[in-house]
């Protein structure tokens, strides 16, 4: 390998324009593959072989003309006055919206009296979408928020936005905070390294490695489903490592020159040292990122593979375009005063290599680490441990507007919500039910009786004894009346039967049916917990509904089948797929890895400590991650919660 990347090193050296105007060929021709194939990202997050994602796959098989997306918008009235004062302009709000592209419908309070509060000062809209992708498109959510804005301006009644109507997708890709680490990164380079050429170097192949990065991931994109996440994550991994392992051979360049080289086979040399160590680096993190397709959560595999593509081709870049720039630059990566230095000893021609400064704080630290290395191993181990700590409480979850930015539309929607009707309305479950038996001529009379002993009572308030005592006309319409109900809610009542049933359990506040489909043989329950959607209660309701033993109780029939989704009911499924596939991850990562490290090194020693180190800090990351972004601590999460 070494030989093979010294002859490597010194061809592109000779070779650096055919090399870089070979890269440069490669992303302008991805650049324009990119342009002509890039489809839209999507945020949507598919589960596939869990119960959840199998009941709503189930679900829109069923109700193909209906959507389980949707999204909340939320009213407060003022202090002193009731939402009924507003009638006029929130109905006229709820026919904008439905106008909306993207809205197949609005569901207002005045449609489901269940969504105002009983003081009539809370209440809530949902919209209906139809987001065929798994996520509504922008000009949607622009569309309802432009809307709402304006209906807020001209009412002043507090009206918040909340669900799938709550862009998640992040705006850019390279946004204003990579283009600031990247100019503080440069800040860095030239104060250590003394030279804006070879602070340059580093930063110039980093960005090159992204933009091939990205470039090819979106030529391929008609090809993979490609998340939100997906290109934030390589392009983060793409600076990260493009600056790293670039750095390492310009630094390895340096020296070698300084020690008397010649320019072209220091620059071999370097690439035959320190890109050795690249690219046994870079396979390493491979391993990690592409090993999250164990896992078998698709966006998570398209997300591991794409940085792991990434991190290749820096390695790549590092080993073939960073020789080709050395040979442009050649001695214009020292400042004036060291080139003058370097070139006295280029002239001599004689070899003398550099001797470690003993004077440096970091040679001294060095010193003293291994003179106490004992005591040190202690306190750092210790120390480590410390920071771990807190891991075995992580909790995972996916972002909803509970974890929201508590200044954000949808975090104020979901405390309205809360405040107006209660925690489980911020996360209700959807109950398929099927293999319930067809309308028959006795569910028929049962519906039928009901909706008469309604309608008499309803009579009765008005004066009116019987049936009978109406005239034959009012008679003849009010029986129609009455067939058109029973037809329009029989299909409904072997369904209602099973939702009685579900709102008798406990943790269950409502359960009403939704839908309805094939003669009332499947229907929809919607029930409403009594606690939220990240309580371990709620967890237990679904675990519950799910339970076979309880089926028979719940539904009277063995050939009943029980489906629960819902937020809910996905974060539990992605909780116990993650911690199936877990010990799996990390054997294989370790294993590879212990592996690769043992070719490199040739040793047991050096390939065992690395891993328990690698160990030691993934704990500490978990415990850090929890006490920061869970916790709260040091207040630097803007919404501590859940870990995505």
């Amino acid at each position: 390998m070494g030989n093979f990347l010294h002859n490597l090193g010194a061809k592109m050296f000779t070779a650096k324009w055919w090399a870089v105007g070979g890269w440069f060929v490669l992303l302008v021709l991805l650049g324009v593959l990119a342009l002509n194939f890039m489809q839209p990202i999507s945020n949507s997050i598919s589960i596939p072989g869990t119960k959840a994602q199998h009941t709503l796959d189930r679900y829109e098989s069923l109700f193909p003309d209906s959507s389980a997306r949707s999204g909340r918008v939320v009213f407060e009235s003022p202090s002193g006055k009731t939402l009924n004062d507003f009638t006029q302009p929130i109905n006229s709000l709820a026919e904008g919206i439905g106008k909306v592209d993207g809205v197949d419908g609005v569901i207002t309070y005045l449609q489901n009296p269940s969504a105002i509060s009983e003081d009539k000062t809370i209440g809530y809209f949902t919209v209906q979408l139809s987001a065929p992708e798994g996520t509504p498109d922008e000009s949607t959510i622009e569309g309802v928020e432009q809307k709402v804005a304006s209906f807020r301006t001209e009412t002043g009644v507090t009206t918040e936005i909340g669900g799938e109507l709550v862009n998640t997708v992040p705006g850019q890709i390279l946004g204003v905070h990579e283009i600031g680490g990247v100019v503080l990164a440069l800040v860095v380079l030239v104060v250590t390294l003394g030279s804006l050429v070879a602070a340059g170097l580093p930063i110039i192949t980093a960005l090159i490695t992204v933009g091939v990065s990205m470039a090819g991931l979106f030529a391929l994109s008609p090809f993979i489903d490609l998340g939100s996440t997906t290109p934030v994550l390589a392009v983060m991994l793409g600076l990260a490592v493009g600056i790293d392992y670039s750095l390492f051979i310009v630094n390895r360049y340096r020296t070698f020159v300084k020690e008397g080289y010649e320019l072209k086979e220091a620059a071999a040399k370097a690439i035959a040292t320190a890109g050795n160590a690249v690219l046994f680096a870079a396979a390493t993190v491979v391993i990690a990122l592409a090993s999250l397709a164990v896992v078998q959560i698709p966006f998570m595999t398209t997300m591991g593979l794409a940085a792991a593509a990434t991190v290749a081709l820096a390695a790549i870049v590092a080993v073939t375009l960073v020789p080709a720039f050395l040979g442009i630059v050649g001695m214009r990566v020292f400042n004036r005063k060291a080139r003058k230095q370097v070139e006295k000893r280029q002239k001599t021609h004689k070899i003398k290599h550099e001797v470690v400064d003993q004077h440096t704080i970091w040679y001294r630290l060095g010193a003293a680490l291994l003179r106490f290395r004992k005591t040190i191993l202690l306190v750092a181990v210790g120390l480590v441990v410390l920071i771990a700590l807190p891991a075995p409480q992580l909790r995972l979850g996916l972002p909803t507007d509970e974890t929201a930015a508590k200044d954000s539309s949808a975090y104020k929607a979901y405390e309205l919500i809360n405040e107006g009707f209660g925690p489980g309305y911020n996360g209700p479950l959807l109950v398929l039910v099927e293999g319930l038996p067809a309308v028959s001529d006795v569910d028929r009379d049962a519906v039928r009786q009901q909706i008469v002993e309604q309608y008499l009572q309803q009579m009765a308030s008005q004066g009116v004894p019987s049936l009978e005592a109406l005239p034959p006309e009012q008679r003849q319409a009010a029986a129609e009346q009455l067939d058109a109900q029973v037809e329009q809610y029989a299909p409904f009542y072997q369904t209602q039967l099973v939702a009685n049933k579900i709102a008798e359990v406990k943790g269950v506040k409502v359960a009403q049916p939704a839908q309805t489909e094939e003669n009332g043989t499947v229907g929809v329950i919607q029930v409403v917990p009594t606690t939220g959607p990240s309580d371990e209660a709620t967890k237990d309701l679904v675990l519950y509904l799910r339970d076979a033993k309880n089926l028979e109780s719940l539904t009277g029939n063995k050939d009943v089948t029980l489906g629960v989704t819902g937020t809910t009911a996905i974060q539990i499924d992605i909780n116990d797929k993650l911690a199936e596939a877990l010990p799996i991850y990390l054997a294989v990562v370790i294993g590879l890895s212990f592996l690769l490290l043992m070719v490199a090194f040739r040793s047991i020693l050096v390939p065992l400590k690395a891993t328990l180190g690698f160990l030691l800090s993934v704990f500490a990351m978990f415990g850090a991650l929890v006490a920061v972004f869970q916790w709260g601590w040091f207040g630097i999460a803007e919404a501590p919660g859940p870990i995505v």
